[in-house]
């Protein structure tokens, strides 16, 4: 899909015939594939049967009363929960039972160097949800052990899903602390009592930076971690990778010419 040179996938805004808006926020769809948990696309409020698997998703940072969120389209608070009722048939039949879901962090919160993802400093991350009235919280560390949610999900129908909330704490304590700009990472993982867990997923979250800058970082991570572009969804603008690569050789181009013309001058 082509706006300018650049590509925004919102997960099924459009809902495909037959599917229902039932006002839920942005989830992450969960399948059960040869007995383990396999994550796909962020959905809108209209679910559909299923979507491509996925392993990074770039989502927007928002500042929401002085907080800085993950804030995927059509929230105005932060997200995505997860959806594991969707492609539902029956109780009987379907792979995901009620039961404890858990969402894990699995590294630390990472922060783009120019060449590969490190350390972001102070700043951490935290997952955040209330359940039975009480509000529980993981946060991010700089080394392990990670923390997780662990959380009681029903499923009895297509509508089955849970929310989750993801904010910056700047300095690594305040949620309301500034967030220095640029590309963090967030490495998350799935789990459930029947089920293998899912493979690690990554949220690429840009802040204050080009959509080109936050297309380069979002491709060298698929590069550095095996991950077609297939997998990757993208909720916020990023150059598609031919866009990228034609720059890239425009920036070259420009740059041989600049020394060609520079050594005929010193002729």
């Amino acid at each position: 899909m082509r706006l300018s040179g650049l590509f925004v996938v919102i997960a099924l805004l459009a809902a495909s015939a037959g599917s229902s808006a039932w006002g839920h926020g942005p989830q992450m769809q969960l399948t059960a594939e040869a007995g383990k948990i396999v994550t796909r696309q962020v959905m809108i409020d209209d679910y559909t049967p299923v979507t491509a698997a996925t392993s990074i998703y770039v989502l927007p940072v928002a500042s929401v009363s002085n907080i800085w969120v993950v804030q995927p389209p059509g929230t105005a608070g932060s997200g995505p929960g997860i959806a594991p009722g969707v492609g539902f048939v029956d109780a009987a039949s379907h792979p995901f039972k009620t039961g404890e879901y858990t969402t894990s962090i699995v590294d630390g919160l990472k922060k783009w160097n120019g060449a590969s993802f490190v350390d972001a400093g102070d700043s951490q991350l935290q997952l955040y949800k209330t359940v039975l009235g009480n509000p529980l919280t993981a946060t991010t560390t700089d080394s392990g052990p990670f923390a997780s949610l662990t959380y009681p999900l029903t499923v009895t129908s297509d509508e089955a899903h849970t929310g989750m909330g993801f904010r910056f704490l700047g300095d690594g304590v305040s949620n309301t602390s500034a967030l220095a700009d640029g590309v963090y990472l967030l490495s998350l993982k799935v789990s459930t009592t029947g089920l293998n867990d899912s493979d690690p997923f990554y949220f690429v979250l840009p802040k204050g930076v080009s959509p080109q800058e936050a297309g380069q970082v979002t491709f060298a991570l698929a590069g550095q971690q095996g991950i077609g572009v297939g997998a990757i969804q993208a909720m916020t603008a990023i150059p598609e990778p031919a866009s990228l690569a034609l720059a890239a050789l425009a920036i070259g181009g420009c740059m041989a010419v600049r020394r060609y013309a520079r050594g005929n001058n010193e002729a």
